[in-house]
């Protein structure tokens, strides 16, 4: 995953003798790719005004490159993919197998478990670093909406069509409950990073797609969430699955249901990059837009360091296959080829098996306790340099992550 941002007003991408020519008068900045020597994978304008030849796109396509484009709220208001392989078999057997509803209802809830699982070992992994984070009780949380949900399974037959349609409701309803007690957690962790972003909820009153964010991390988790998508619909195509046909959210006009579903098991990539940002960057309220309806969009610096922390965290290594390590970026591919395999009847057990995360921080929430109340003396009697322990401290009062040396840390400790 190595997308290229073009933000800002009259934006041109065109060929001129082989090599693809991006021109932004505006900020009088000139690139150019020659043919099969482009690093990136995609293209995200996030632009207002500008042009796109036909032999631009044409000389996209050929190299495998998607042309994404926003909308003024970061939503994805379009995607040009490079043409999808033909498997008429595939696409008929997705849609049988969406009319099966135990088959449907079994990769629902899969999705469902996945991005359960996954929430759970990201605020795990967070509250080592936050103690506003109460895993314990998020756990126990979690364990009852489970328990309830098992209960409420037993009073209808998968088989039976109308018990099916119940279920699936029953399911998004519990993955609903889920999500709230999740950014009830992640909330406290906005907070302590960006207190004047005011987050308050992921929802927003006047539309439940949170398109038009009314504060800083929404329009941060929107713009993520575009990125993101623009990914899994480039994943799909590559398979030559229908992206509005899905087995978890329900068929609606204009809608990609598949697409959705298979963003479930990875947003948490996205929340995590949004945290890295506001740990890494000293972020304020002058780095959005608002609009004259009063949403909050991103600028294009903001957008940047956005789209390097995603593409950062896709691009870790983890062990998947064999106790092979993959990226992540392989990872989200592999699951759509492997979905794509289990639909045709081609692999029988089918778990949606992706990697939790570790991170690979040393800023412990015990440490940080240390190293704020560390006193004068006690530095002195430790060996550390007056220097450093400024830098950890500033680092802890800007709500930022730090490194902390081997050789310091061994003193801490």
């Amino acid at each position: 995953m190595n997308p290229l941002l073009l933000s800002g007003f009259g934006i041109s991408i065109n060929v001129d003798k082989r090599k693809l020519i991006i021109n932004n008068k505006l900020k009088k900045e000139k690139l150019e790719f020659y043919p099969h020597k482009i690093n990136h994978d995609g293209i995200v304008i996030d632009g207002h005004y500008g042009n796109v030849s036909f032999e631009a796109m044409r000389w996209l396509a050929k190299h495998n490159i998607s042309l994404s484009l926003l909308n003024w709220n970061g939503k994805l208001l379009s995607i040009a993919l490079p043409e999808t392989p033909k498997s008429g078999r595939l696409r008929v057997t997705q849609y049988l197998k969406y009319l099966d509803n135990d088959f449907r209802f079994k990769i629902a809830i899969k999705i469902i478990n996945n991005k359960i699982s996954h929430s759970l070992n990201l605020l795990k992994e967070l509250s080592r670093f936050y103690n506003v984070v109460n895993f314990k009780s998020f756990k126990r949380r979690v364990d009852d909406e489970e328990n309830h949900f098992k209960i409420n399974l037993k009073r209808f037959n998968v088989k039976n069509s109308q018990d099916s349609l119940k279920l699936l409701k029953i399911l998004m309803t519990f993955e609903g409950r889920i999500a709230l007690l999740y950014w009830s957690e992640l909330g406290k962790i906005f907070k302590t990073l960006s207190p004047a972003f005011n987050f308050k909820a992921r929802k927003s009153k006047e539309l439940s797609r949170n398109y038009n964010a009314s504060d800083e991390i929404n329009a941060l988790l929107n713009y993520g969430y575009s990125i993101l998508e623009a990914e899994v619909r480039k994943a799909i195509n590559s398979v030559g699955l229908d992206p509005s046909i899905g087995f978890l959210h329900e068929i609606t006009q204009s809608r990609t249901p598949l697409v959705y579903d298979i963003q479930e098991l990875f947003r948490w990539i996205v929340d995590l990059s949004v945290i890295q940002v506001l740990e890494q960057n000293n972020i304020k309220k002058s780095d959005f837009i608002i609009t004259e309806n009063y949403h909050t969009r991103l600028k294009e610096s903001t957008a940047h360091l956005l789209i390097d922390a995603i593409r950062f965290n896709f691009a870790l290594k983890v062990p998947y296959k064999a106790g092979k390590n993959y990226y992540y970026s392989v990872i989200l591919e592999d699951t759509v080829k492997q979905l794509a395999h289990h639909i045709l009847g081609k692999s029988k057990d089918f778990e949606f098996a992706i990697p939790e995360i570790h991170l690979a921080r040393n800023d412990v929430t015990n440490l940080r306790e240390k190293i704020e109340s560390m006193t004068p003396e006690e530095r002195k009697q430790l060996g550390i340099n007056k220097s450093t322990l400024w830098y950890l401290k500033k680092n802890l009062q800007d709500n930022k992550s730090f490194k902390i040396y081997d050789k310091v840390l061994s003193k801490i400790q």
